[in-house]
């Protein structure tokens, strides 16, 4: 239970980080802009804190997902007041309104004048002053409503009343502070972690779930692999490195090392690599000779096969050894939009078996930065402090996230085998960033990395109700040159906000389903 708190505190916190930042940033620049901000809020549904700060609300609701800032100008039917109400007034001591108590029977405000309107502008677009009937409305008067006071929006304050470039900097902002403060994050992580030294053969660390561990240790100076001496990690110097020698699977069932450890050089037990064989969602078992898999609890929904299962055929070529099912890997050209099923033929407790499924392409696997074919033995290099190293790699892993959701969209019209169902919400976020914690700091600064840059991205799609619809419509305004219609606009943005929380409620569905198996 307390491991559970501690996950969803985290999840919290990462979620608030980059919700919050993305808020701030319109926040910001439409203060700067001169715009009225009523609101600002993280989440949705209930509201459960707020506190009011000079003319804005801040507050945090039930729902730890999504947020905005409610600027003026955006309301649907922005003019609240109509000829023939009936309101009352509450004046100062010059005899100008400083609240619009809307409902006249507000048993709190009986004591205020009652007035019917028969005239008022309290928009000032002409720079004259605000008024209702024969009295003058101060430009920070009140609306008091049922349940709540906003304060009144001259047109000035709005956002329609500002220039096209200042719009668009406020609708910019979100996704720009998504960008630095993953630019931030993943300088963090650098600098806490540094970057690869490609020279150093001494392991900085080994995963406890990986084949070496307990066998190498961390610190160990490798001297040789299979007897061959390496002089680097990853260098292309001409000389073998652990990276080239560890890359010859196909010759060597296992990898014998030879290392330094507490200054004596040692030769250690095999180290059988573990395979991961991903288009085809399984797994060997390191060390046993028999084509038995492995298939972790996370992947079991989504595959027949299962742990102890021996494979003997796939698509009808008969399989012997794991160099039979890598080769087979290594030239695998199917799994494209027109391809028949993969079929794998296993034995199960003597029985022989046949699995029929549509594997992932070569192509959706690298869109999606995977590999059809990996081989592991849980090892890692030397880190060193390089300041030029440290700039690169932020911008290398900036780039990465970037352009990562790009290819996983572009999967998403392309190939027959992922789907909007196969999209992750908040519930899967809470997976992959609890799946990151446990991995490390380093690995949990990466994912917020990639979370903010992600959210980012999403929210600068041309698509209405988010920054990049509003930003489609000012760049409409810059071409046409004429505004489009405000009322239209605000619908369409309704419309569409709601549409887009029917798909988050579609996806955590299948969220919850993927996690329950």
């Amino acid at each position: 239970m307390l491991e559970f708190l501690l996950n969803l505190l985290i999840f919290l916190v990462v979620l608030s980080l980059v919700i919050c930042i993305h808020e701030f940033g319109h926040l910001i620049f439409a203060k700067k802009a001169g715009i009225l901000c009523h609101e600002f809020s993280f989440g949705m549904g209930p509201k459960v804190w707020a506190r009011k700060r000079g003319e804005t609300t801040y507050m945090i609701k039930a729902v730890p997902f999504g947020g905005y800032v409610a600027m003026a100008g955006e309301e649907v039917e922005a003019d609240v007041l109509k000829k023939g109400q009936k309101i009352r007034i509450g004046l100062d001591m010059d005899g100008e309104i400083t609240k619009i108590v809307l409902n006249n029977n507000n048993l709190s405000y009986q004591d205020f004048p009652e007035i019917t309107v028969e005239d008022y502008d309290l928009l000032g677009k002409d720079g004259g002053k605000l008024f209702i009937n024969e009295y003058f409305v101060k430009r920070n008067a009140l609306y008091v409503y049922e349940r709540k006071v906003m304060q009144i929006a001259p047109f000035d304050r709005t956002f329609n009343a500002k220039t096209k470039w200042q719009r668009f900097m406020v609708a910019f902002a979100g996704p720009m502070m998504n960008f630095v403060l993953a630019i931030f994050v993943f300088l963090l992580m650098y600098l806490v972690s540094g970057v690869a030294d490609p020279s150093s053969v001494v392991i900085s660390k080994v995963d406890e779930d990986a084949p070496a561990y307990d066998i190498l240790k961390d610190g160990d100076e490798i001297v040789a692999i299979n007897g061959v001496d390496v002089f680097s990690w990853s260098e292309d110097n001409g000389q073998p490195s652990v990276v080239s020698e560890l890359a010859k699977y196909e010759d060597y069932s296992y990898f014998v090392f030879t290392v330094i450890r507490n200054g004596e050089e040692i030769t250690l037990d095999p180290i059988y690599p573990q395979y991961y064989f991903i288009s085809l969602n399984i797994m060997n078992v390191p060390g046993n000779a028999a084509l038995e898999i492995f298939i972790p609890e996370d992947n079991e929904s989504s595959t027949d096969l299962r742990t102890g299962d021996i494979i003997t055929a796939i698509d009808g070529q008969t399989m012997t050894t794991w160099l039979d099912i890598i080769n087979f890997q290594q030239t695998y050209t199917e799994g494209t939009l027109d391809s028949a099923p993969t079929v794998i033929t296993y034995l199960r407790n003597g029985v022989e078996h046949t699995y029929s499924f549509a594997s992932y392409s070569e192509y959706e696997l690298s869109s999606l930065g995977y590999p059809l074919f990996a081989s592991k033995i849980g090892i890692t290099g030397s880190s060193v402090f390089n300041l030029l190293g440290i700039f690169e790699g932020t911008l290398a892993s900036f780039v990465s996230a970037s352009t990562k959701i790009f290819s996983t969209l572009g999967l998403l019209f392309t190939s027959p085998r992922i789907s909007v169902s196969d999209l992750t919400g908040f519930v899967g976020i809470y997976s992959i960033t609890t799946s990151a914690r446990e991995s490390g700091f380093v690995s949990l600064l990466s994912w917020i990395g990639f979370l903010s840059v992600n959210l980012g991205i999403v929210n600068l799609l041309p698509i209405p109700a988010l920054d990049g619809g509003r930003i489609v419509f000012i760049g409409y305004e810059a071409i046409a040159r004429r505004k489009p219609n405000q009322k239209f606009e605000n619908t369409l943005n309704t419309v569409m906000f709601f549409l887009l929380i029917a798909l988050l409620i579609f996806v955590t569905y299948n969220d919850i389903l993927r996690l329950i198996g």
